[in-house]
């Protein structure tokens, strides 16, 4: 008895491609599905801005949420690091304006609702308000990324 199967090169290619597509497309539902809906969205929206109009004008810590635990005893601050900023105003749809002390002068920088995650009104370390929110905008000090969007104004 004697097997012979012959190996056709383009019906193994299209089976090849198939799957990677398939694979690719999965991938992009699984992202969509996770993604926030409008409503959901625009009651985070409310929900933020309703907690920064109490804060206006006072300082505020800006910690990442990759990073961040509120337990945390950390003195040194070596497993996350915190930016200081003071809430400057609101933009609805935009997000809040902060103002951050560069070495030498003042920036306000725009952090989206959609990056910052939640408020706290202090944790074990910092007597004073933490927003916690994504750090994935513009380098701010010693290459780290921050939550900034865009610098609004510079050297005031």
């Amino acid at each position: 008895m004697e097997i012979d199967y012959v190996l056709n090169f383009w019906d193994n290619l299209f089976a090849i491609i198939s799957i990677i597509i398939g694979s690719v497309v999965a991938f992009y539902i699984y992202k969509l599905s996770k993604q926030l809906s409008a409503k959901d969205k625009y009651e985070h929206e409310i929900n933020i801005s309703n907690k920064l109009n109490e804060i206006l004008g006072k300082k505020a810590s800006l910690a990442d949420i990759k990073k961040y635990n509120s337990n945390n005893n950390d003195v040194y601050n070596k497993s996350y690091y915190k930016q200081s900023c003071s809430i400057h105003h609101i933009i609805q749809n935009y997000g809040v304006v902060v103002c951050l002390r560069g070495s030498d002068k003042f920036e306000l920088g725009l952090i989206p609702f959609d990056w910052i995650e939640y408020i706290r009104l202090n944790d074990s370390e910092d007597n004073c308000y933490i927003i916690v929110c994504k750090f994935k905008g513009i380098k701010w000090y010693k290459n780290f990324k921050s939550p900034i969007k865009e610098i609004l104004k510079s050297g005031i």
